[in-house]
């Protein structure tokens, strides 16, 4: 539960940050790559989404304490068609703390196409 507690206060006004489906990443790709291939989203806030705050840590019935995000609206506004294939997320001091992919990614084509996103974030177990 330490390690919860204090990834929760890590992740204090942390961002969330998507990157389009030309991005596969792996165990070695660079916040760099990601930064690069960060979503055109007509409508993407600047810096991404912000995250004021995850939920206390709750442990589950297997031992691990999870950290909830809250509900975060991706939103289409206009533009051409954007392709989500995942994203991460981002401390305040720019550390990405996790990465996520989209399987299958996520197509916003038409005003008030929207993603509606939750993370959860696991530490430590039971066994």
């Amino acid at each position: 539960m330490a390690q919860a507690n204090e990834a929760q206060t890590g992740l204090a006004l942390s961002f969330l940050k998507l990157f389009n489906s030309t991005l596969i990443p792996t165990g070695i790709t660079t916040a760099a790559q990601m930064i690069a291939a960060e979503t055109a989203l007509v409508g993407y806030p600047v810096g991404g989404y912000p995250i004021t705050a995850f939920s206390e840590p709750g442990l589950e019935a297997i031992g691990r304490a999870v950290l909830t995000s809250p509900l975060i609206a991706i939103v289409y506004a206009s533009g051409a068609t954007a392709v989500i294939g995942g994203g991460w997320i981002e401390d305040a001091a720019g550390n990405v703390r996790a990465v996520f992919v989209f399987d299958p990614q996520r197509s916003l084509a038409a005003v008030g196409d929207q993603i509606q996103f939750v993370r959860q974030l696991g530490f430590g177990n039971a066994a």
